[in-house]
Protein backbone atom coordinates (compact mmCIF):
# COMPACT_ATOMS: atom_id res chain seq x y z
CA UNK A 1 0.00 0.00 0.00
CA UNK A 2 1.15 3.51 -0.73
CA UNK A 3 0.58 6.54 1.51
CA UNK A 4 0.76 10.17 0.43
CA UNK A 5 2.37 12.79 2.68
CA UNK A 6 2.12 16.49 1.92
CA UNK A 7 4.84 18.50 3.63
CA UNK A 8 4.17 22.26 3.59
CA UNK A 9 6.92 24.72 4.44
CA UNK A 10 7.20 28.48 4.83
CA UNK A 11 9.24 31.10 6.66
CA UNK A 12 9.79 34.79 7.26
CA UNK A 13 6.41 36.28 8.03
CA UNK A 14 8.42 38.91 9.96
CA UNK A 15 5.49 39.66 12.24
CA UNK A 16 3.09 40.44 9.40
CA UNK A 17 -0.35 38.94 9.91
CA UNK A 18 -2.70 41.34 8.16
CA UNK A 19 -3.01 42.20 4.49
CA UNK A 20 -0.72 45.02 3.38
CA UNK A 21 1.29 46.19 0.38
CA UNK A 22 3.91 43.54 1.12
CA UNK A 23 1.82 40.71 2.50
CA UNK A 24 -1.44 39.02 1.45
CA UNK A 25 -2.14 38.48 5.15
CA UNK A 26 -2.51 35.42 7.32
CA UNK A 27 -6.15 34.79 6.33
CA UNK A 28 -5.38 34.66 2.59
CA UNK A 29 -2.35 32.50 3.31
CA UNK A 30 -4.54 30.07 5.25
CA UNK A 31 -6.51 29.39 2.04
CA UNK A 32 -3.30 28.17 0.38
CA UNK A 33 -2.60 25.87 3.32
CA UNK A 34 -6.15 24.53 3.40
CA UNK A 35 -6.14 23.83 -0.34
CA UNK A 36 -3.64 21.04 0.39
CA UNK A 37 -4.77 20.06 3.88
CA UNK A 38 -8.40 19.52 2.84
CA UNK A 39 -7.38 16.95 0.23
CA UNK A 40 -5.14 15.04 2.64
CA UNK A 41 -6.09 15.92 6.22
CA UNK A 42 -4.33 12.95 7.83
CA UNK A 43 -1.13 13.15 5.83
CA UNK A 44 -0.34 16.89 5.80
CA UNK A 45 2.30 18.67 7.89
CA UNK A 46 2.70 22.45 8.14
CA UNK A 47 6.25 23.46 9.07
CA UNK A 48 7.65 26.91 9.79
CA UNK A 49 11.32 27.77 9.14
CA UNK A 50 11.44 30.84 11.40
CA UNK A 51 11.69 34.64 11.54
CA UNK A 52 8.10 35.00 12.71
CA UNK A 53 8.07 36.83 16.08
CA UNK A 54 9.81 40.00 14.91
CA UNK A 55 8.18 43.15 16.26
CA UNK A 56 5.82 44.73 13.74
CA UNK A 57 3.66 46.85 16.02
CA UNK A 58 1.76 43.72 17.04
CA UNK A 59 4.66 41.29 16.96
CA UNK A 60 5.21 38.61 19.54
CA UNK A 61 2.17 36.86 21.04
CA UNK A 62 -0.38 38.13 18.47
CA UNK A 63 1.74 36.48 15.78
CA UNK A 64 2.10 33.32 17.85
CA UNK A 65 -1.68 33.15 18.21
CA UNK A 66 -2.04 33.34 14.44
CA UNK A 67 0.45 30.51 13.92
CA UNK A 68 -1.47 28.41 16.45
CA UNK A 69 -4.74 28.96 14.59
CA UNK A 70 -3.06 28.14 11.30
CA UNK A 71 -2.37 24.66 12.64
CA UNK A 72 1.43 24.79 12.64
CA UNK A 73 2.96 21.38 13.39
CA UNK A 74 6.52 22.54 14.21
CA UNK A 75 8.76 25.58 13.88
CA UNK A 76 12.47 26.30 14.04
CA UNK A 77 14.04 29.50 15.36
CA UNK A 78 15.17 32.14 12.89
CA UNK A 79 17.86 34.71 13.65
CA UNK A 80 15.26 37.45 14.15
CA UNK A 81 13.51 35.50 16.89
CA UNK A 82 16.38 36.77 19.07
CA UNK A 83 16.03 40.48 18.19
CA UNK A 84 14.15 41.48 21.31
CA UNK A 85 16.06 39.50 23.87
CA UNK A 86 15.73 36.40 25.98
CA UNK A 87 12.55 37.30 27.91
CA UNK A 88 10.60 38.19 24.75
CA UNK A 89 11.78 35.02 23.00
CA UNK A 90 10.84 32.76 25.89
CA UNK A 91 7.40 34.38 26.18
CA UNK A 92 6.73 33.72 22.49
CA UNK A 93 7.96 30.12 22.67
CA UNK A 94 5.78 29.47 25.74
CA UNK A 95 2.74 30.64 23.77
CA UNK A 96 3.32 28.20 20.91
CA UNK A 97 0.95 25.22 20.82
CA UNK A 98 3.44 23.30 18.69
CA UNK A 99 7.06 22.15 19.12
CA UNK A 100 9.68 24.87 18.67
CA UNK A 101 12.93 23.31 17.45
CA UNK A 102 16.52 24.37 17.88
CA UNK A 103 19.34 21.84 17.55
CA UNK A 104 22.30 24.21 17.25
CA UNK A 105 21.52 27.19 19.53
CA UNK A 106 21.98 26.83 23.26
CA UNK A 107 22.14 28.90 26.41
CA UNK A 108 25.71 30.00 26.93
CA UNK A 109 25.67 29.75 30.71
CA UNK A 110 24.19 26.25 31.02
CA UNK A 111 24.86 24.63 27.65
CA UNK A 112 21.18 23.71 27.53
CA UNK A 113 18.81 24.34 24.60
CA UNK A 114 16.94 27.63 24.41
CA UNK A 115 14.21 27.44 27.06
CA UNK A 116 11.09 25.79 25.68
CA UNK A 117 12.81 24.32 22.62
CA UNK A 118 13.85 20.80 21.68
CA UNK A 119 16.34 19.74 18.99
CA UNK A 120 13.81 17.73 17.02
CA UNK A 121 10.34 16.28 17.16
CA UNK A 122 8.85 13.06 15.81
CA UNK A 123 5.35 13.45 14.42
CA UNK A 124 3.22 10.45 13.51
CA UNK A 125 0.91 10.46 10.52
CA UNK A 126 -1.01 7.44 9.21
CA UNK A 127 1.18 5.10 11.25
CA UNK A 128 4.42 6.58 9.90
CA UNK A 129 6.87 8.50 12.08
CA UNK A 130 8.25 11.71 10.57
CA UNK A 131 11.28 13.24 12.27
CA UNK A 132 11.73 17.01 12.02
CA UNK A 133 15.09 18.60 12.94
CA UNK A 134 15.39 22.35 13.60
CA UNK A 135 18.48 24.31 12.54
CA UNK A 136 19.25 28.04 12.82
CA UNK A 137 21.80 29.84 10.64
CA UNK A 138 25.27 29.92 12.13
CA UNK A 139 25.51 33.59 11.16
CA UNK A 140 22.91 34.54 13.80
CA UNK A 141 25.45 36.19 16.16
CA UNK A 142 26.35 38.59 13.33
CA UNK A 143 22.73 39.41 12.55
CA UNK A 144 21.41 40.21 16.02
CA UNK A 145 22.35 43.04 18.35
CA UNK A 146 25.08 41.72 20.65
CA UNK A 147 23.22 42.42 23.90
CA UNK A 148 20.13 40.55 22.66
CA UNK A 149 22.07 37.43 21.68
CA UNK A 150 24.50 37.59 24.62
CA UNK A 151 22.83 34.72 26.60
CA UNK A 152 23.13 32.34 23.64
CA UNK A 153 25.66 30.70 21.35
CA UNK A 154 25.44 28.91 18.01
CA UNK A 155 27.05 25.53 17.43
CA UNK A 156 27.76 23.59 14.25
CA UNK A 157 24.64 22.70 12.27
CA UNK A 158 26.43 19.80 10.58
CA UNK A 159 27.46 18.35 13.94
CA UNK A 160 23.88 18.71 15.16
CA UNK A 161 22.55 16.92 12.09
CA UNK A 162 25.02 14.07 12.45
CA UNK A 163 24.08 13.70 16.09
CA UNK A 164 20.30 13.95 15.94
CA UNK A 165 19.29 12.45 12.59
CA UNK A 166 20.64 8.97 13.51
CA UNK A 167 18.93 9.41 16.88
CA UNK A 168 15.62 10.17 15.14
CA UNK A 169 16.06 7.10 12.95
CA UNK A 170 16.71 4.97 16.03
CA UNK A 171 13.45 6.24 17.49
CA UNK A 172 11.57 5.02 14.45
CA UNK A 173 11.56 8.02 12.12
CA UNK A 174 11.05 6.69 8.59
CA UNK A 175 10.91 10.11 6.96
CA UNK A 176 13.36 12.90 7.91
CA UNK A 177 12.71 16.60 7.41
CA UNK A 178 15.31 19.30 8.07
CA UNK A 179 13.67 22.60 8.96
CA UNK A 180 16.46 25.11 8.57
CA UNK A 181 16.47 28.87 8.87
CA UNK A 182 19.46 29.05 6.55
CA UNK A 183 19.96 30.58 3.12
CA UNK A 184 20.89 29.02 -0.16
CA UNK A 185 21.42 30.67 -3.51
CA UNK A 186 20.53 29.77 -7.06
CA UNK A 187 23.52 30.20 -9.35
CA UNK A 188 23.49 31.10 -13.04
CA UNK A 189 23.68 27.42 -14.02
CA UNK A 190 20.64 26.64 -11.76
CA UNK A 191 22.82 24.89 -9.19
CA UNK A 192 22.53 25.97 -5.56
CA UNK A 193 25.11 27.04 -3.04
CA UNK A 194 25.25 28.60 0.38
CA UNK A 195 24.94 27.59 3.99
CA UNK A 196 21.92 25.30 3.65
CA UNK A 197 23.42 23.36 0.77
CA UNK A 198 26.69 22.93 2.67
CA UNK A 199 24.73 21.56 5.62
CA UNK A 200 22.85 19.08 3.43
CA UNK A 201 26.13 17.80 2.01
CA UNK A 202 27.44 17.15 5.52
CA UNK A 203 24.57 15.28 7.19
CA UNK A 204 22.87 11.87 6.71
CA UNK A 205 20.14 11.33 4.13
CA UNK A 206 17.24 13.79 4.30
CA UNK A 207 13.88 13.43 2.54
CA UNK A 208 12.75 17.06 2.73
CA UNK A 209 14.69 20.22 3.49
CA UNK A 210 12.87 23.50 4.09
CA UNK A 211 14.99 26.66 4.05
CA UNK A 212 14.30 30.31 4.80
CA UNK A 213 16.04 33.57 5.63
CA UNK A 214 16.08 35.15 2.16
CA UNK A 215 13.36 36.12 -0.33
CA UNK A 216 12.60 34.05 -3.40
CA UNK A 217 10.90 30.75 -4.12
CA UNK A 218 12.51 27.42 -4.91
CA UNK A 219 11.28 23.83 -5.21
CA UNK A 220 13.44 21.08 -6.62
CA UNK A 221 14.34 17.45 -5.99
CA UNK A 222 18.13 17.37 -5.60
CA UNK A 223 20.06 14.16 -4.92
CA UNK A 224 16.95 12.48 -3.51
CA UNK A 225 15.91 15.41 -1.31
CA UNK A 226 12.98 17.77 -1.84
CA UNK A 227 14.54 21.20 -1.31
CA UNK A 228 12.05 24.00 -0.65
CA UNK A 229 12.28 27.72 0.06
CA UNK A 230 9.08 29.73 0.00
CA UNK A 231 6.69 31.79 2.05
CA UNK A 232 8.53 35.08 2.51
CA UNK A 233 5.87 37.48 3.78
CA UNK A 234 3.13 34.84 3.19
CA UNK A 235 3.31 35.29 -0.56
CA UNK A 236 3.89 31.58 -1.22
CA UNK A 237 4.03 28.11 0.28
CA UNK A 238 6.47 25.28 -0.40
CA UNK A 239 4.84 21.90 -1.06
CA UNK A 240 6.62 18.54 -1.08
CA UNK A 241 4.62 15.40 -1.88
CA UNK A 242 6.10 12.08 -0.76
CA UNK A 243 4.85 8.62 -1.75
CA UNK A 244 5.58 6.12 1.03
CA UNK A 245 5.42 2.36 0.46
CA UNK A 246 4.15 0.57 3.57
CA UNK A 247 5.61 -2.77 2.46
CA UNK A 248 9.19 -1.57 1.98
CA UNK A 249 8.80 1.22 4.58
CA UNK A 250 10.50 3.80 2.42
CA UNK A 251 9.78 6.82 0.27
CA UNK A 252 9.45 5.58 -3.32
CA UNK A 253 8.64 8.83 -5.09
CA UNK A 254 8.73 12.56 -4.41
CA UNK A 255 7.86 15.84 -6.09
CA UNK A 256 7.71 19.47 -5.02
CA UNK A 257 6.29 22.80 -6.09
CA UNK A 258 5.66 26.36 -4.95
CA UNK A 259 2.07 27.40 -4.33
CA UNK A 260 1.31 31.13 -4.55
CA UNK A 261 -1.12 32.89 -2.27
CA UNK A 262 -4.12 34.60 -3.85
CA UNK A 263 -4.14 38.08 -2.30
CA UNK A 264 -7.88 38.35 -2.90
CA UNK A 265 -8.78 35.15 -1.10
CA UNK A 266 -10.85 35.63 2.04
CA UNK A 267 -9.30 32.55 3.61
CA UNK A 268 -10.52 31.15 6.89
CA UNK A 269 -13.07 33.44 8.62
CA UNK A 270 -11.79 32.52 12.09
CA UNK A 271 -8.26 33.63 11.19
CA UNK A 272 -9.50 36.87 9.61
CA UNK A 273 -11.53 37.61 12.75
CA UNK A 274 -8.52 36.86 14.93
CA UNK A 275 -6.27 39.19 12.92
CA UNK A 276 -8.79 42.03 13.07
CA UNK A 277 -9.13 41.65 16.84
CA UNK A 278 -5.36 41.37 17.38
CA UNK A 279 -4.54 44.58 15.55
CA UNK A 280 -7.54 46.67 16.67
CA UNK A 281 -5.58 48.39 19.48
CA UNK A 282 -3.02 49.57 16.91
CA UNK A 283 -5.31 50.78 14.10
CA UNK A 284 -5.34 54.52 14.87
CA UNK A 285 -1.59 54.65 15.40
CA UNK A 286 -0.56 52.70 12.32
CA UNK A 287 -2.88 54.64 9.98
CA UNK A 288 -1.69 58.11 11.01
CA UNK A 289 -0.69 60.00 7.82
CA UNK A 290 2.85 61.35 7.95
CA UNK A 291 3.65 62.57 4.45
CA UNK A 292 3.05 62.07 0.74
CA UNK A 293 5.14 60.20 -1.80
CA UNK A 294 4.94 61.45 -5.37
CA UNK A 295 6.52 58.38 -6.92
CA UNK A 296 7.11 54.69 -6.28
CA UNK A 297 10.25 54.05 -4.24
CA UNK A 298 11.41 50.45 -4.27
CA UNK A 299 14.13 49.03 -2.06
CA UNK A 300 16.98 47.06 -3.57
CA UNK A 301 19.70 45.20 -1.71
CA UNK A 302 22.76 45.32 -3.92
CA UNK A 303 22.01 48.55 -5.81
CA UNK A 304 21.47 52.00 -4.38
CA UNK A 305 17.83 53.13 -4.23
CA UNK A 306 16.02 56.31 -3.22
CA UNK A 307 14.13 54.42 -0.53
CA UNK A 308 17.35 53.10 0.98
CA UNK A 309 18.88 56.57 0.97
CA UNK A 310 15.77 58.06 2.57
CA UNK A 311 15.85 55.49 5.39
CA UNK A 312 19.48 56.10 6.25
CA UNK A 313 18.75 59.85 6.16
CA UNK A 314 16.22 59.09 8.92
CA UNK A 315 19.03 57.56 10.98
CA UNK A 316 21.18 60.68 10.53
CA UNK A 317 18.21 62.86 11.46
CA UNK A 318 17.58 60.83 14.60
CA UNK A 319 21.22 60.90 15.65
CA UNK A 320 21.72 64.58 14.71
CA UNK A 321 25.09 63.73 13.21
CA UNK A 322 27.13 64.72 10.17
CA UNK A 323 27.03 61.26 8.64
CA UNK A 324 25.16 57.96 8.96
CA UNK A 325 25.23 54.39 7.71
CA UNK A 326 23.07 51.29 8.00
CA UNK A 327 22.82 47.85 6.47
CA UNK A 328 20.60 47.48 3.41
CA UNK A 329 19.40 44.12 4.75
CA UNK A 330 17.45 45.88 7.51
CA UNK A 331 15.05 47.29 4.93
CA UNK A 332 13.03 46.19 1.93
CA UNK A 333 9.80 46.66 0.02
CA UNK A 334 8.30 49.83 -1.42
CA UNK A 335 6.65 53.15 -0.57
CA UNK A 336 4.23 55.21 -2.63
CA UNK A 337 2.93 56.76 -4.58
CA UNK A 338 0.39 58.37 -2.31
CA UNK A 339 -0.16 58.69 1.44
CA UNK A 340 2.66 57.56 3.73
CA UNK A 341 1.55 56.29 7.14
CA UNK A 342 3.34 54.91 10.15
CA UNK A 343 2.65 51.44 8.81
CA UNK A 344 4.19 52.42 5.46
CA UNK A 345 7.45 53.18 7.26
CA UNK A 346 7.38 50.04 9.38
CA UNK A 347 6.68 47.85 6.35
CA UNK A 348 9.94 48.86 4.74
CA UNK A 349 12.12 48.85 7.85
CA UNK A 350 10.98 45.92 9.98
CA UNK A 351 13.41 46.48 12.85
CA UNK A 352 13.24 49.23 15.43
CA UNK A 353 16.74 49.52 16.86
CA UNK A 354 17.89 52.37 19.10
CA UNK A 355 20.07 54.82 17.20
CA UNK A 356 23.71 54.91 18.27
CA UNK A 357 26.18 57.75 17.69
CA UNK A 358 29.96 57.57 17.52
CA UNK A 359 32.96 59.50 16.22
CA UNK A 360 34.82 58.08 13.22
CA UNK A 361 38.04 59.19 11.67
CA UNK A 362 38.11 59.38 7.90
CA UNK A 363 40.43 56.37 7.98
CA UNK A 364 37.81 54.32 9.85
CA UNK A 365 35.14 55.28 7.32
CA UNK A 366 37.39 54.02 4.54
CA UNK A 367 37.97 50.80 6.50
CA UNK A 368 34.23 50.30 7.00
CA UNK A 369 33.46 50.67 3.32
CA UNK A 370 36.29 48.34 2.34
CA UNK A 371 35.09 45.81 4.89
CA UNK A 372 31.50 45.79 3.64
CA UNK A 373 32.47 45.34 0.00
CA UNK A 374 34.94 42.54 0.65
CA UNK A 375 33.33 39.74 -1.43
CA UNK A 376 32.61 37.23 1.36
CA UNK A 377 31.03 39.88 3.55
CA UNK A 378 29.11 41.46 0.69
CA UNK A 379 27.29 38.18 0.26
CA UNK A 380 25.87 38.70 3.75
CA UNK A 381 25.56 42.49 3.81
CA UNK A 382 24.60 43.77 0.40
CA UNK A 383 25.19 47.46 -0.20
CA UNK A 384 25.82 49.78 2.74
CA UNK A 385 23.35 52.64 2.95
CA UNK A 386 25.11 55.95 3.56
CA UNK A 387 24.02 59.50 4.39
CA UNK A 388 25.96 62.74 4.39
CA UNK A 389 28.73 61.44 2.16
CA UNK A 390 29.40 59.86 -1.23
CA UNK A 391 31.58 56.92 -2.19
CA UNK A 392 33.40 56.06 -5.41
CA UNK A 393 33.96 52.29 -5.70
CA UNK A 394 35.83 50.11 -8.16
CA UNK A 395 34.67 46.49 -7.80
CA UNK A 396 37.19 45.31 -10.38
CA UNK A 397 40.00 45.95 -7.91
CA UNK A 398 40.95 43.43 -5.20
CA UNK A 399 40.07 44.04 -1.56
CA UNK A 400 41.05 46.20 0.28
CA UNK A 401 41.44 48.59 -2.64
CA UNK A 402 37.84 48.94 -3.83
CA UNK A 403 37.12 52.33 -2.24
CA UNK A 404 38.61 54.96 -4.52
CA UNK A 405 37.32 58.10 -2.85
CA UNK A 406 34.98 59.30 -0.10
CA UNK A 407 33.60 62.83 -0.09
CA UNK A 408 31.08 64.80 1.91
CA UNK A 409 27.82 65.57 0.12
CA UNK A 410 29.16 68.97 -0.92
CA UNK A 411 32.15 67.38 -2.63
CA UNK A 412 34.69 68.06 0.15
CA UNK A 413 37.11 65.09 0.44
CA UNK A 414 36.90 63.06 3.63
CA UNK A 415 40.27 63.45 5.30
CA UNK A 416 41.89 60.39 6.90
CA UNK A 417 42.79 62.17 10.15
CA UNK A 418 39.62 64.26 10.41
CA UNK A 419 36.87 63.23 12.88
CA UNK A 420 33.19 62.94 11.93
CA UNK A 421 30.08 62.25 13.99
CA UNK A 422 28.27 59.19 12.65
CA UNK A 423 24.87 57.62 13.46
CA UNK A 424 23.85 54.02 12.91
CA UNK A 425 21.57 51.34 14.34
CA UNK A 426 22.31 49.50 17.58
CA UNK A 427 22.66 46.37 15.50
CA UNK A 428 25.41 47.80 13.29
CA UNK A 429 27.05 49.52 16.26
CA UNK A 430 27.37 46.09 17.89
CA UNK A 431 29.21 44.72 14.85
CA UNK A 432 26.19 43.49 12.92
CA UNK A 433 26.63 41.94 9.48
CA UNK A 434 30.17 40.98 10.44
CA UNK A 435 31.51 44.55 10.74
CA UNK A 436 32.93 44.35 14.28
CA UNK A 437 36.45 44.83 12.89
CA UNK A 438 35.57 48.53 12.61
CA UNK A 439 32.67 49.00 15.03
CA UNK A 440 34.76 47.63 17.93
CA UNK A 441 37.07 50.64 17.47
CA UNK A 442 34.22 53.12 18.05
CA UNK A 443 32.92 54.32 21.40
CA UNK A 444 29.20 54.53 20.57
CA UNK A 445 26.60 56.32 22.65
CA UNK A 446 23.01 55.06 22.62
CA UNK A 447 20.57 57.89 21.90
CA UNK A 448 17.13 58.02 23.50
CA UNK A 449 15.39 57.47 20.16
CA UNK A 450 14.62 54.40 18.08
CA UNK A 451 14.63 54.14 14.33
CA UNK A 452 10.86 54.17 13.81
CA UNK A 453 10.42 57.28 15.96
CA UNK A 454 13.15 59.05 13.99
CA UNK A 455 11.66 57.98 10.66
CA UNK A 456 8.15 59.12 11.62
CA UNK A 457 9.49 62.53 12.65
CA UNK A 458 11.65 62.89 9.55
CA UNK A 459 8.77 62.00 7.21
CA UNK A 460 6.48 64.50 8.98
CA UNK A 461 9.12 67.18 8.62
CA UNK A 462 9.49 66.54 4.89
CA UNK A 463 5.75 66.36 4.10
CA UNK A 464 6.73 65.27 0.56
CA UNK A 465 9.32 62.49 0.68
CA UNK A 466 12.54 63.58 -1.00
CA UNK A 467 16.18 62.51 -1.25
CA UNK A 468 18.34 65.53 -1.89
CA UNK A 469 21.64 63.97 -2.96
CA UNK A 470 20.91 60.87 -5.01
CA UNK A 471 22.85 58.89 -6.13
CA UNK A 472 25.55 58.59 -3.46
CA UNK A 473 27.46 55.64 -4.87
CA UNK A 474 29.54 55.81 -8.02
CA UNK A 475 30.45 52.24 -8.91
CA UNK A 476 32.66 50.62 -11.53
CA UNK A 477 32.02 46.93 -12.15
CA UNK A 478 29.67 44.64 -10.25
CA UNK A 479 30.15 43.61 -6.61
CA UNK A 480 31.28 40.02 -6.18
CA UNK A 481 29.20 37.39 -4.36
CA UNK A 482 25.96 39.28 -4.76
CA UNK A 483 23.73 36.96 -2.70
CA UNK A 484 22.46 38.97 0.20
CA UNK A 485 20.00 37.62 2.81
CA UNK A 486 17.74 39.47 5.18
Amino acid sequence: MELIFDILGHADFMGRIRKSNLSPGLAAFSATVESVRESNPEGTLLLDAGDEFTIYFWGGLPVVGGLNLLGTDAMTLGNHEFDWGKEFLEECIAGCEFPVLSSNVRQKQTGQPVAGTIPYTILERCGVKIGVLGITTEYTPYMVEKSAFMPFEVTSAIKAGNRYIPEMREQGAEIVVVLAHCPFYIEDDDSISGELWEILQGIPSVDVCIGGHIPGDYAQVLDGTCVLKAGFGQASLGHARLIFDTDTRRVVDMSCEVLHTDRESAGRPDIQAYVEEAIRPFEEEINEPLAESQELWKMTLAVESKLGDFLVDCVRFGGQTELAYMNATSAGGKIGPGKVTRESIIEVTRFNDPIHVGTFTGQQLYELMELVYEPDRFGKNASLLISGFHAELDHTKPSPHKVIKLTLSDGTPIELEQSYTVATSAYMASGGNDTSQVSDQIDYEAKDIRFHEAAFAFAKRQEILTVEDYPRLKEKGTPENNNAPF
